[in-house]
């Protein structure tokens, strides 16, 4: 009887962690593990409590990952926990090294102790190349870094020692970089997410026709983050060790034009207007992140699926859904 593989999903709670579990329970017969802290939202796995085994345990807290370890014994580990977004690192960037780097390093020497080798899949972030000029794009695997925020710069610590374990442990790790990935559980710290939820909560009366945003001017390569999902799984099985790989789409738009298509999907698109607000403009932005995703999608066969308008629809609802069950 073949023996059933196991993952782990650091991050499981997460927009993307849980977008990754529901795939892989779907389309894989892994046992699948979650690691998640003591007083985790559990809101984006509420449908799935009673289908994965969770156990307790923090990056910054060694000791607790390897009893997560020693219960888990993973084939694969989907290392998707982090502090993820850009504006709050600024104003905590000791925390951001803390949990990016020196929990990758923790999860990576807790390994050691237990003597395990899984796979590991790291997703790295495009926010390392920093802003690229016009004539650097598209953005390719040998752009250089330069990481102009402090989530990028950890992020770019965690790839460095990713590399480093590589090295001098012998561990396989896949590395990738996974280009703007939107959709519903989104928080709504991501712009397209605060969007969608100022305009549901505008249907709803619960503020006035007026959306706050940030810069509207900054263009990005979308894809929906079940499509991305679906990547990282591909990129751990029929990925190589060692390599970096870019994950993207054709679907490029600005931010203000994400922001009108929501709108347009508004019964109350004639009343809503926008403005910016001071607070939600970042001290640095990175006008242009697009990619060339071909090394990938030679490898793997992957393609995305999902249009970007069935995306904007899919986070539109969701709020509206989220506002309508008082859960916001």
């Amino acid at each position: 009887m073949t023996k059933k593989k196991k993952a782990l999903i650091t991050g499981i709670t997460g927009f993307v962690g849980s977008h990754l579990a529901d795939y892989l329970l779907a389309n894989t017969k892994y046992k699948i593990f979650g690691l998640k802290r003591v007083n985790s939202q559990l809101r984006n796995i509420n449908h799935i409590l009673d289908k994965i085994e969770f156990l307790n345990g923090d990056l910054i807290d060694q000791t607790s990952l390897v009893k997560v370890l020693k219960i888990s014994k993973p084939d694969y580990i989907y290392h998707l926990g982090a502090l993820s977004w850009v504006t709050p690192s600024w104003d905590m960037p000791s925390a951001y090294m803390q949990v990016n780097a020196i929990g990758t390093i923790n999860l990576f020497e807790a390994l050691r102790t237990t003597r395990l080798k899984p796979r590991i899949l790291i997703p790295c972030t495009p926010e390392e190349y920093g802003d690229v000029p016009k004539n650097s794009i598209p953005i390719t695997e040998e752009t250089r870094l330069a990481p102009v925020n402090l989530y990028a710069a950890s992020k770019v610590a965690q790839d460095a020692i990713s590399q480093a374990y590589e090295a001098s442990y012998g561990f396989e790790i896949i590395r990738t970089r996974a280009f703007n990935h939107e959709g519903p559980r989104r928080d709504i710290l991501g712009a397209l997410a605060s969007f969608a939820y100022q305009i549901a909560r505008i249907e709803r009366g619960l503020q006035g026709p007026i959306i706050k945003v940030g810069n509207l001017s900054a263009k990005r390569t979308f894809i929906d983050v079940r499509d991305v999902v679906h990547a990282y799984h591909l990129a751990m099985e029929k990925g190589i060790p060692g390599e970096l790989y870019l994950i993207g789409s054709d679907q490029i738009h600005r931010i203000k034009e994400c922001l009108e298509i929501l709108i347009s999907l508004s019964p109350m698109k004639k009343k809503i207007k926008y403005a910016i607000e001071k607070d939600r403009v970042r001290p640095t932005e990175l006008r242009l992140l697009i990619g060339k995703f071909d090394k990938f999608e030679k490898q793997t066969g992957w393609k995305p699926k999902i249009k970007f308008a069935d995306t904007i629809q899919s986070i539109l609802d969701y709020w509206r859904d989220f506002i309508d069950q008082g859960r916001y």
